[in-house]
């Protein structure tokens, strides 16, 4: 499922423990959005914020791992604290990425239920820049 607002494109997985998009993780990605909007003016591009929780209002309390930057911010559902990042990131590419080169299926152990993606909308981080430049 993609869905747009005013600062970013979604992409979203079907869950595969529900059969339609999480809306639990639709939350945490579309807090994360608009928060890294929000931090924007006051933090610098290489601002990062990483973590894990439990998906509020998951039926399942699956746990996930997030990994918010200004350019991108993805939601892993279902995964451990110890599954790596550079596999999760190669699988999330594979689906998400018209660019990706894929990988071979059993590179990785863990693969999510879900996942999600948030992307800057190109006009809007451009304005964003543009303001942060200019001095007031």
């Amino acid at each position: 499922m993609t869905k747009t607002d005013q600062t970013h494109h979604f992409s979203e997985t079907t869950c595969r423990h529900i059969g339609g998009p999480c809306p639990a993780m639709t939350r945490m990605l579309r807090a994360l959005a608009g928060a890294l909007d929000k931090a924007r003016p006051v933090t610098q591009e290489d601002f990062e914020i990483c973590g894990e929780s439990i998906l509020d209002g998951c039926s399942r309390q699956c746990p996930a791992r997030f990994f918010a930057t200004h350019d991108r911010i993805r939601v892993f559902c279902d995964v451990s604290a110890e599954a790596d990042r550079r596999k999760l990131d190669q699988f999330a590419d594979a689906l998400l990425s018209p660019r990706s080169t894929g990988f071979p299926a059993g590179q990785t152990a863990t693969y999510p239920c879900a996942l999600g993606e948030a992307l800057p909308k190109p006009a809007h981080s451009a304005a964003t820049a543009l303001q942060q430049a200019l001095p007031y």
